[in-house]
């Protein structure tokens, strides 16, 4: 038997093979992948929900006295955002009872009206007082969905805080 002896004047033909191809294939597709998350998670929420998380969690003490204190004041306090409307000014009235049923007059209440998610929508508003213990301020909603209104009140008594959140519709669905 002759030993084969390679034809020198013949050249090697680059062949692939299926499986080492597509391991490599599957490692690039991973790769390419997991960029685009990394890339997508650099550029999008930060994560962030509370600002001075830290700071607040610390503060817990005065947080909880605040709330006794709100808590001893005894007032009640209904909102209507029933004229609140997407994409028209609409009214939103608070109303300002004390323990005893009295109206709560010539308070000052500061409002801010926040959009979860979309920070550039914030806004902060005044309510003035229309008769004793009611309160109304004019909003414009831009978009639809969940809103979060906070309000400080400070009346006589001492200071009053709430917060609500809304979930308005688009026009036409309801809303």
């Amino acid at each position: 038997m002759q030993p084969v002896t390679p034809d020198p004047s013949r050249k090697p033909v680059f062949r692939l093979e299926p499986w080492p191809t597509a391991i490599v294939l599957f490692f690039v597709v991973v790769v390419v992948v997991n960029l685009i998350f990394i890339r997508l998670s650099m550029t999008t929420w930060n994560g962030v929900v509370t600002e001075g998380a830290y700071d607040k969690g610390v503060a817990y003490n005065q947080v909880l006295k605040a709330q006794r204190e709100q808590d001893a004041l005894g007032w009640r306090v209904t909102v209507d955002e029933s004229a609140l409307r997407v994409g028209q000014e609409g009214t939103l009235q608070l109303s300002i009872l004390d323990r005893q049923g009295s109206p709560v007059a010539g308070a000052r209440v500061e409002g801010e009206l926040t959009r979860p998610g979309q920070k550039e929508l914030d806004r902060t508003f005044s309510m003035t007082e229309q008769r004793p213990g009611v309160y109304e301020a004019r909003l414009h909603l831009s978009l639809p969905g969940l809103w979060d209104l906070k309000w400080r009140i400070d009346g006589a008594g001492g200071e009053y805080r709430l917060a609500r959140r809304i979930q308005t519709q688009a026009a036409g669905l309801g809303g």
